[in-house]
């Protein structure tokens, strides 16, 4: 475990987990599809209706499963066999993407078909997310777990800024149906990967106590932990006030700054630069708490003054404040929480963790969406920034570090 005055993983004994470089090779590139679907997905809303309240109300409807259905599937991941589960999962998400892009490309899609379509992707998504977090622990030896932890939550959280950049270019060059159309792509990459790579073998917990029953063991599970809970309702914060602008920068980029789809493109490529400059942080080996403890802040504090920006170039700059908190935030909290959780327990509370961080960024963008109505996007912004700064502050009253169970 990271002690709490930090230390560097270890970063060069991976090279020789090769199973885990093909898995997280396949991964990394179906996620930069996932991450430019969901884009392309909040565009079209934009483009169908031009009203943030829909861009918001979409973003819910792909996230929503998740917060329904994430405990469940993370129950169902500790009974099953891990490696058909995630084929399962990822060649439904990449029959939905092809989906998309044949109703888009015929012009059958509308804003009310695009919601349906969004449960849809939401579901799976939900049943996917437990499991790329749990795998890790399949692929890895004991040894370099810290490292896998944090070197593919990293990757993830990078591609989460990576992925909308790319999908800004190719939303101006070659139009919206063309990101569902590389991400049914991308998904070749992942299930390749799960064919080929060698598992550990990992215990199956009996379903004599009901899937229900089981659920809520794992809720107990991290009631009984106070360290869980901090880290899951401070991942929940950010997610919601901080992402979830994020999931508005359509209606920034074209409502606010009236820059169209290149505007679009330069704000999700300012943030992933942010991504990548977070990543180097997290890199050079000090505390993770203390970078974390830093970043839970910043968070709030990159909303507030991106929500006071009134230029576009100031805007571009606080959007890559925004991504290099909001990286460091979320692999930080996320590197803790898998560290921390008894193995009986990781399926449970990391579906637990799907519901709580996965779907925020949607809630939070329909929201401020909604808000955005009444008082305007960028005074919305502002409100969400300054709810997180206080929220976080009164959840980070008791210190944040190492568990003690």
């Amino acid at each position: 475990m990271i002690g709490p005055a930090g230390r560097r993983w270890g970063w060069s004994g991976l090279l020789r987990e090769k199973h885990y470089l093909y898995y997280l090779a396949g991964n990394t590139v179906s996620w930069i599809g996932t991450w430019a679907q969901r884009i392309g997905i909040s565009w079209l809303s934009w483009s169908l209706t031009h009203r943030a309240v829909w861009v918001g109300a979409v973003s819910t409807a792909t996230v929503l499963p998740l917060m329904v259905f994430g405990p469940l599937f993370g129950t169902l991941l500790d009974r099953h066999d891990h490696r058909r589960y995630a084929l399962g999962v990822n060649a439904s998400l990449a029959l939905l993407a092809l989906a998309l892009y044949f109703l888009t490309t015929l012009h059958i899609m509308r804003i009310e078909l695009l919601c349906v379509m969004a449960v849809f992707v939401g579901i799976a998504n939900s049943a996917y997310q437990a499991v790329r977090l749990v795998m890790v622990n399949d692929v890895v030896a004991r040894k370099h777990l810290a490292a896998a932890i944090a070197i593919n939550s990293l990757l993830y959280n990078l591609t989460r800024a990576v992925g909308p950049a790319i999908a800004g270019v190719i939303i101006a060059g070659y139009g919206v149906a063309a990101t569902f159309a590389a991400n049914s792509v991308s998904y070749l990459g992942i299930l390749i990967a799960l064919c080929f790579v060698h598992l550990k073998s990992h215990e199956r917990r009996g379903s004599s106590g009901g899937l229900i029953s089981d659920s809520v063991a794992g809720l107990k599970y991290v009631r009984a932990h106070p360290t869980l809970r901090q880290l899951l309702l401070l991942s929940g914060v950010t997610s919601i006030m901080g992402r979830g602008v994020i999931e508005l920068m359509p209606a920034f980029a074209d409502g606010s700054f009236h820059r169209g789809s290149v505007g679009l493109a330069d704000l999700t490529t300012a943030v992933g630069v942010g991504a990548v400059a977070g990543a180097a942080v997290l890199s050079v080996g000090w505390s993770l708490y203390a970078i974390t403890r830093i970043a839970t802040i910043s968070v709030g504090g990159g909303v507030v003054l991106f929500g006071l920006c009134t230029a576009f170039p100031a805007a571009l700059v606080m959007a890559t404040v925004l991504g290099m908190a909001v990286v460091s935030c979320g692999v930080g909290l996320q590197v803790l929480l898998q560290l921390q959780v008894g193995a009986g327990y990781r399926g449970r509370v990391l579906g637990i963790w799907t519901a709580v961080n996965v779907s925020g960024p949607g809630l939070g963008g329909a929201l401020i969406g909604l808000l955005s109505q009444f008082v305007g996007l960028k005074s919305a912004a502002l409100c969400a920034g300054l709810a997180c700064l206080v929220l976080v502050t009164l959840i980070r009253q008791r210190p944040l570090g190492p568990a003690t169970a």
